[in-house]
């Protein structure tokens, strides 16, 4: 039973070689661990140095979408599993060993599964800080499945995920349009066909979030963007649930607001920013952190303007490919 550890990176070297210590502490160390490099600079001798003789480098220098960079790793993989790694996910020492005891499990029946991750401030000054208490606060998100570290079951999502490799190179990630929700919509794809996606408490993964509070703003907004993009790919408005209650939700709000008046629509953010105070007060009872909310509303603005201009400008013919975020 062998596995494959399979990624990309652009310019994050410094990132990627600590994810990459982590993929050697493992307590079963893969097969392969293969890189598609699209940055600027050639690492490889720098990963050789660090990699046991045993574990196969496979590592490809071409400048490509991430999308379209995972599946040409994806296509090196001669495993039986394949793990995907994000340069800024570390991965605890007995990740390999449990998500493949999962995926192995015949109860479970699964052919792709994850754990939570876990948000690690990527230094200790307050923007950092204030970036990874952001982005470890679920109600941010609207409480996804795929956010609480005390789920174990059936998910819509999954972070980076651990795939049986014959399922993944035949499903493969969608290059049609690049800026997308990769996770969610190969998810989506396993789903479509059949195959359940799990999340295990068990498999324990952290992510080292950005320091700037600005490249947050802009992460939210690309992840609008790409989810706009993901429902044009996928053909699917809702791709869990979640989706279809918290679209329904803000229409209703909408239509209240409107009802009174059209200038009545500003104060939308305000319904973002309750819910958001009480998300904190009802998850941090002890230590409350009450100016989180608000920087939350930001985030959540950001998101819903991402979203909107790709509506907006879904005609335009040159549109940003990529999307690796620093």
């Amino acid at each position: 039973m062998s596995y494959s550890f399979f990624g990309t990176c652009v310019n994050d070297y410094e990132q990627l070689m600590c994810c990459i210590k982590t993929i050697l502490n493992q307590t079963i160390l893969p097969k392969q661990i293969i890189i598609v490099n699209s940055g600027d600079r050639d690492i490889k001798s720098n990963i050789l140095n660090q990699i046991d003789s045993k574990i196969e480098l496979v590592y490809i220098v071409k400048k490509v979408p991430r999308v379209r960079a995972l599946n040409i790793a994806l296509s090196k993989s001669n495993a039986d599993y394949s793990l995907r790694f994000d340069t800024r996910s570390r991965f605890n020492e007995y990740y390999a060993f449990n998500a493949l005891k999962v995926l192995n499990d015949e109860n479970i029946n699964a052919k792709v599964v994850g754990g939570v991750p876990s948000v690690i401030s990527e230094s200790n000054s307050f923007e950092s800080r204030l970036c990874g208490e952001l982005m470890s606060r679920s109600y941010i998100f609207f409480y996804p499945k795929h956010r609480n570290k005390k789920y174990s079951g059936y998910a819509s999502s999954i972070y980076l995920g651990c795939f049986k490799t014959d399922f993944l190179k035949k499903i493969k990630y969608r290059e049609t349009i690049a800026l997308l929700s990769e996770d969610s919509l190969i998810i989506s794809d396993f789903i479509a066909r059949g195959l359940q996606a799990y999340i295990s408490s068990s498999i324990k993964v952290s992510y080292i979030n950005r320091s700037s509070f600005k490249n947050l703003l802009k992460l939210f907004n690309t992840y609008g963007y790409c989810r706009a993009n993901t429902i044009f790919v996928s053909k699917k408005i809702f791709i869990s649930l979640r989706h279809l209650i918290v679209c329904i939700l803000i229409f209703l709000i909408i239509l209240i607001l409107l009802n009174y008046s059209f200038k009545s629509i500003f104060c939308f953010p305000l319904f973002l920013f309750i819910f958001n105070c009480i998300g904190e007060i009802k998850h941090l009872r002890n230590g409350l952190k009450m100016y989180l909310p608000f920087y939350a509303t930001l985030c959540q603005f950001s998101w819903i303007v991402g979203f909107f201009w790709n509506l907006i400008t879904i005609f335009k013919r040159k549109k940003t490919s990529s999307n690796f975020i620093s």
